[in-house]
């Protein structure tokens, strides 16, 4: 009776364990997933870079024909991992020079206005047009002020 009254606790100690492991694995897999508070601070200082371009700021990116003699080889391009072919339709991104199939990149700057080889701004970002005319209402402010005070 002793034998099996051991053999019911260890049962039991080693279910509960079990348990409690699982429970631990849960709940850090659970703030795995959550997006941490610095990432969030970072993308809103950074400007997000995670929503991507309008397809008027993509359709005003220069785009040129490969040619393979100018290019001294071939290359690929790193969205696709496809080599460039002469007389593919490319882009270089305005502002740090990296080229891309025209159709890679622009599906890539539709989710993110950054480049997919080092990050950088793809393109200088516009001023909001809300923020344009709030300069604007600002410095008529600040004219009638001074006018006011002479």
């Amino acid at each position: 009776m002793a034998g099996l009254t051991h053999r019911v606790v260890l049962i039991t100690v080693g279910l509960v364990v079990m348990v409690a492991l699982h429970l631990v694995v849960v709940i850090w897999a659970l703030f795995r997933a959550r997006p941490s508070r610095r990432v969030a601070e970072h993308a809103e200082e950074s400007g997000g870079g995670g929503a991507g371009l309008s397809s008027e700021e993509i359709g005003e990116l220069p785009c040129h024909e490969f040619e393979e003699e100018r290019a001294g080889g071939g290359g690929e391009c790193a969205v696709c991992l496809e080599a460039f072919l002469a007389g593919a339709r490319c882009r270089a991104l305005p502002r740090c020079g990296h080229g891309f199939h025209a159709e890679c990149v622009d599906s890539w700057l539709c989710k993110s206005r950054r480049c997919p080889v080092c990050r950088a701004e793809a393109v200088e970002r516009r001023k909001e047009a809300g923020a344009v005319a709030e300069t604007a209402a600002a410095a008529t402010v600040e004219i009638i002020v001074t006018e006011s005070e002479r």
